[in-house]
């Protein structure tokens, strides 16, 4: 299965594609860093490191990339839906 060994629950995943949606949409420009993506992590008390490098593995380099890489092969196992005005 493809998630066998993900760090991190669905619902934090789909929670922190959210949050990274909603920092871009209020203007948030990614400084190609892991800033917000830390800060959620952080936050909920989860493995910050382990989930950084699946989410490396996964696409991701960066704030941005988590929502422009990994959510898309991720977003409907962890039911998210991404807003309608992203591109």
């Amino acid at each position: 299965m493809i998630d066998d060994d993900i760090p991190i629950s669905h619902a934090d995943l789909r929670d922190l594609f959210e949050r990274l949606d909603r920092a871009s949409m209020s203007g948030y420009q990614c400084r190609h860093t892991f800033a917000v993506t830390r800060e959620f992590l952080s936050q909920r008390t989860l493995a910050v490191e382990p989930i950084l490098e699946w989410l490396g593995e996964n696409g991701a380099g960066c704030d941005c990339e988590v929502i422009f890489n990994t959510a898309p092969e991720w977003e409907e196992i962890v039911g998210y839906e991404p807003p309608d005005d992203t591109e």
